[in-house]
């Protein structure tokens, strides 16, 4: 799966010259009990076709991550859309190699349909087809709304014996909306797992900004962007988890901003995340450059 992800990027980067337009960010996220965390995500458009390659990194001091406290964990990811003016439809697939006997494989799609469809290019307002800092559409309301599904197999290596595989799926559906100054996004996703369940998966939650290891059972997150300000594009966001195996419900708060530089952009985040009994904080910095 990695070699076949390494090479659709490899065929996009090729076509690079040809392309109508190019997006690309670079971003890290840091907290409490050494979480360090990468995210590399690029957008490589040539009409209406979007190959979208990306690369997440995360590591943690603490064993909530895992038996593998202070190992690096890589997500590999590769996305593929056709963007029409009304609507986006998109596949995608990934792994993440084995680190201490761990490791994940998995694909999805999803769809998103703009009610009113404007000047707002090729990007949503919501979903995975959304970018950070986009302006919407035409006039003074844009409605996007979508679902998506993603299935997950977590393989444990097992000393002695068959490793043991378990099923995740997840199925979100999500909707934006700008109305006057503000763009408004939110999205729910629910989990299903298999009957022989590996009790420890780890992976993102959507809305929070770094890895978890745990069963989450359901998320939801909303977010509020002020876009329209000179160069800065302040957002605040809620995400509510509620998760399996009696862990009780998180939430998480986010305020940041997008910097726009027209060519150059950044970005700056801060997450505080309740566990049900104490605080911790993450801090995420970024910053990317696109060409139309």
């Amino acid at each position: 799966m990695k070699k076949v992800i390494s090479a659709v990027t490899m065929v996009a980067v090729l076509g690079l010259n040809a392309a109508a337009y190019f997006d690309g960010s670079l971003s890290g996220t840091s907290g409490p009990h050494g979480y360090k965390g990468m995210n590399l995500n690029l957008v490589i458009g040539t009409g209406n076709l979007a190959i979208e390659p990306s690369l997440a990194t995360y590591k943690s001091d603490d064993t909530d991550l895992g038996t593998s406290a202070g190992k690096t964990f890589r997500t590999y990811a590769v996305r593929a859309a056709m963007e029409q003016d009304k609507f986006t439809v998109a596949g995608f697939a990934g792994t993440t190699p084995k680190v201490d006997k761990y490791s994940n494989i998995f694909a999805g799609g999803d769809i998103t349909v703009s009610l009113t469809p404007g000047s707002g290019g090729h990007s949503r307002l919501a979903g995975p087809g959304s970018r950070g800092g986009a302006s919407g559409g035409q006039g003074l309301t844009r409605i996007d709304v979508g679902v998506g599904l993603k299935h997950t197999i977590h393989t444990r290596a097992q000393t002695v014996g068959s490793d043991k595989d378990s099923g995740q799926t997840e199925g979100s559906l999500f909707a934006g909306a700008k109305i006057l100054m503000l763009n408004l996004s939110a999205s729910y996703t629910g989990y299903k797992y298999g009957d022989d369940d590996v009790k420890t998966p780890q992976g993102f939650v959507p809305g929070l900004n770094f890895a978890s290891y745990s069963r989450p059972k359901s998320s939801v997150n909303v977010k509020m962007d002020l876009p329209g300000q000179p160069l800065v594009t302040p957002f605040v966001a809620y995400t509510k988890t509620k998760y399996k195996d009696g862990i009780d419900s998180t939430a998480a708060y986010l305020l940041g901003a997008y910097l726009d530089f027209s060519m150059v952009r950044a970005n700056v985040g801060y997450q505080i995340f309740n566990n049900g009994s104490a605080n911790d904080s993450f801090l995420s910095i970024g910053a990317g450059m696109k060409f139309n």
